[in-house]
């Protein structure tokens, strides 16, 4: 049988960021993602190409998120721009 996506479905109140395709305005949905102080945020790689979800001042690194994969659970309490480590053009923003 093939091997399960890492990570698990999200709490049902996480903020889902879902991880569309490689390049373009669409790349993050919703971008940009609106996450409250406090609020719990997840990353689902919904396209068929490994991706790593990485905070431009570094608080934050989901390790390499495999085809249909979600992020560990993370609360943020500030908000801030990311990008894709392995496909730089990959960019988003967190607001709160």
């Amino acid at each position: 049988s093939p091997s399960a996506p890492s990570g698990s479905p999200p709490p049902t109140d996480a903020v889902t960021i879902n991880i569309v395709r490689e390049n373009g305005n669409q790349s993050f949905s919703p971008d940009p993602a609106t996450v409250p102080a406090g609020q719990t945020v997840v990353w689902h790689n919904i396209d068929t190409t490994t991706h790593r979800v990485v905070l431009n001042d570094g608080r934050l690194d989901t390790g390499n998120l495999a085809p249909g994969a979600f992020s560990q659970p993370m609360t943020l309490g500030a908000p801030s721009p990311y990008h894709c480590s392995i496909h730089p053009d990959m960019v988003g923003t967190l607001v709160q």
